[in-house]
């Protein structure tokens, strides 16, 4: 059996809200990016999953994350 993972990915500038105590909106995004940028490739070296499904208004995120080989698909209504 193979899985299909859906992972949704915010807008980087606002990804990681809960960190601005003690990581500012400069270092917030990347942050973000690397964390999702970790999910994926996890997720796509695993047997079991045949596909990642990445949901994203980010160009950034989306450019990102396809480079690594996951699907993306637009977050309508970006919500």
């Amino acid at each position: 059996m193979q899985w299909t993972l859906v992972v949704p990915v915010k807008t980087l500038a606002r990804a990681k809200s809960r960190l601005s105590d003690t990581a500012d909106d400069g270092v917030r995004p990347g942050l973000a990016l690397a964390f999702a940028q970790d999910t994926v490739a996890a997720a796509l070296a695993c047997p079991a999953v045949g596909d990642v499904a990445v949901v994203t208004d980010d160009a950034r995120a989306g450019r990102e994350l396809a480079a690594l080989g996951a699907g993306v698909v637009a977050d309508e209504p970006g919500g």
